[in-house]
């Protein structure tokens, strides 16, 4: 199951319409639209918009996706390069 069709499962599971989320993100229907459908994806601030209305761990859901959000890391040589 792809990105999209979670977040359309979770949306019919809260009883929402397309249009009831569009507009509290910002967004039109047609964009979320084809946010389900799997013909666009959807930005870091509009799942974060998504994860507040429907109340979910958006982690886990990439994670179903293979998508993992991590902390940026600064390698080794780069400190000990600013410390010299």
């Amino acid at each position: 199951m792809c990105l999209g069709s979670h977040l359309k499962k979770i949306r019919e599971e809260k009883k929402m319409s397309q249009q009831e989320v569009a507009d509290l993100i910002g967004i039109s229907q047609k964009s979320l639209s084809n946010m389900e459908s799997g013909k666009t994806i959807p930005n870091i601030l509009l799942l974060s918009k998504i994860r507040d209305i429907y109340d979910i761990d958006i982690n886990g859901l990439l994670e179903k996706e293979g998508i993992f959000l991590t902390k940026p890391t600064i390698p080794e040589e780069t400190i000990n390069l600013r410390t010299k």
